[in-house]
This record gives C-alpha cells, sequence and structure tokens, in this order.
C-alpha cells in the first residue's frame, strides 16, 4: 500500500522564484509594464507576485517561516482532445501562512471562448472565496462573479478542508457533473463523493424501482442524457448545489471534469490513485487515461494529498 508523499521529511515547505509574465492568481493577461516581475511558488499551492525576484525570494522565506497548519501537495493536469477551446479551468488558493486552502475545478459548457472564461474566473473567483469561508461560500459567490451572459456558464467542484472543530475532513460543493473523489488506502478504494446534477443521474433515481433487476438497460436509457446538465454555477442558489462533507482522517482527494470521470472506468481511477504517490503525476496519469479510454471532450483531473506527518517540524 502506498502512501503519498511528495516531499523531504525535513521541508514541508519548498518554495521557489522566478521571473514571470503573467500574473499567478490571473495568468490569462499579461501584467502590465514595468518593474521586472516575479513569482514566488510553493509545492504547497501558495503563490504570489513581487516586483522583483528579491522580493519574491522575500515573500517565499517569510512564507516558509509563518506556514504552521496544515499541509496540503495538489496536482493538476488537463488535456484538450478533440474540442476547438480548452474549456476546463482549475484554480488552487493558499493564504501566506497557509491557513486557509481551497482547490477548484471547472468545466465550461460549450466549446466557445466564453465557456473558457466563465471556467476561468469563476474557478479563481470560488477558490479565493472558499479558502477563508468553505465551499458552499466559495461556489455562491462565483455565481455573483459571471455576469449572466448566456453562453458565458460552467458547472464546478470546489473543494477545501474543514478545521479539526468540525471534523477536520473535506468540504465540497458542486453544480453540475465535476466530481469529488476520495481515495481510501485501507480499503483500496475511491469513493465518489459527488452526486452528478445531470438528466441521466435524474433518470436512475426515478427508475431504479422500475427497472429493479436490470441494471444495465437502465444504465443504457440514463446514459444518453448524462451530457445534460441541470444546475451550473450561474443558476446556483443554496439550495441547489450539492454539499457533502467528510470526516478524520483525510486521505487523497481527487477532482476531476466529466472528460476524466465519463471514459475511465472506477477501477482504472482507483489504480491511479494507488500507483502514482506523487499527486501530479497521478493527475496526469488520469487525464492519459481519458484518451487511451477513447474521451474525447476536454479532461481536467486534480489530486490533492493531505502531507504525512513526518515533514512537520
Amino acid at each position: 500500500m502506498h502512501i503519498p508523499r511528495t516531499t523531504s521529511p525535513t521541508q514541508a515547505h519548498p518554495t521557489s522564484a522566478f521571473s514571470a509574465h503573467h500574473h499567478p492568481i490571473w495568468p490569462h493577461t499579461e501584467l502590465p509594464t514595468g518593474p521586472r516581475w516575479a513569482h514566488a511558488v510553493c509545492r504547497c499551492g501558495w503563490t504570489d507576485c513581487a516586483e522583483s525576484l528579491h522580493d519574491a525570494r522575500v515573500l517565499a522565506r517569510r512564507h516558509r517561516r509563518t506556514a504552521y497548519t496544515d499541509v496540503f501537495y495538489p496536482g493538476c493536469a488537463s488535456r484538450i482532445s478533440s474540442r476547438r477551446h480548452q474549456a476546463d479551468a482549475t484554480a488552487v488558493h493558499v493564504s501566506l501562512n497557509s491557513e486557509d486552502h481551497a482547490w477548484v475545478v471547472a468545466d465550461g459548457i460549450g466549446d466557445h471562448p466564453l465557456a473558457a472564461d466563465a471556467a476561468a474566473w469563476a474557478a479563481a473567483t470560488a477558490a479565493r472565496v472558499a479558502a477563508r469561508h468553505g465551499a458552499v461560500a466559495g461556489l455562491l459567490s462565483a455565481a455573483d462573479a459571471l455576469p449572466g451572459l448566456p453562453d458565458e456558464d460552467t458547472v464546478m467542484v470546489v473543494a477545501s478542508p474543514l478545521p479539526s472543530t468540525d471534523g477536520a475532513g473535506w468540504d465540497v460543493a458542486w453544480v453540475g457533473d465535476c466530481r469529488a473523489y476520495e481515495y481510501r488506502a485501507e480499503t483500496d478504494q475511491c469513493v465518489q463523493l459527488t452526486v452528478d446534477h445531470t438528466r441521466g443521474q435524474k433518470l436512475r433515481t426515478a427508475l431504479a424501482a422500475s427497472y429493479q433487476g436490470r441494471p444495465d438497460e437502465l444504465e443504457a436509457v440514463a446514459r444518453r442524457s448524462d451530457h445534460i446538465v441541470t444546475s451550473s454555477v450561474s443558476t446556483a442558489t443554496a439550495t441547489t448545489i450539492g454539499h457533502v462533507t467528510t470526516s478524520s482522517p483525510r486521505q487523497r482527494l481527487i477532482l476531476t471534469s466529466d472528460g476524466v470521470h465519463k471514459p475511465v472506468p472506477l477501477r482504472s481511477i482507483t489504480r491511479a490513485a494507488r500507483t502514482f504517490t506523487d499527486s501530479r503525476a497521478c493527475a496526469h496519469k488520469l487525464t492519459v487515461a481519458a484518451r487511451y479510454f477513447g474521451g474525447t471532450d476536454n479532461a481536467t483531473a486534480m489530486v490533492i494529498d493531505p502531507a504525512p506527518e513526518d515533514i512537520y517540524p
């Protein structure tokens, strides 16, 4: 049984600094001309932008010294398949002292630039708010951030860690058909935490009694409607979003767009979670698997590993 490990036992926050032309939080637009902009980044997902490489190193040093709470190591990967536009987006937000964390995977509805913009903007907004106020607040803030244009919409899954007073597990909110799984090493199972908001899933629930004993027939009927989502960020309200929490101990969390979990069988997602101990490698292999199994949609995966206890000072 593999224990996820992504850094040395003595370095909980490995950081680096480098010159850059784009802002780490909103990388879709170049930084204005002027100072020699630089990034400071950490393996835990924290990042910031400074006006010089020296200042970026100072920020990185301050992060290493002040980060004192739970540590997580995210890894994400994204592949564009037969679509013209990459409308999937990811976002990570970690505060300077590593007290607040959130992770988001969004899948824009449609194959056009507005859908890609909606996913990117909603993901960045949701991550920043969810890190401080929880997954539900993050998702609802993304709904407020979208301008409401007819073609500018996205589905999304948002995750953040619960404090120890609330169970020290995962806090997950979602709309549409993005998913969250937790890989539980002791049973070697990937447990799906979310339930798709799709017409196909509604049919599975409504017709379960009628097709009792004929699960393959029901699946064939429902699968034809799995592409029709029944909730999205632009229509999200406190009563329509999905929300689930887990309890301690936290284990590997996997967030996926439907481009991953529709073509890739659950057994293969489980195998990847078991085999690839580095979160970045695991996310990459999940998107490769989507192509291997014939996926034609954009495929995005984010894997979040709680740090092993022996890295803490």
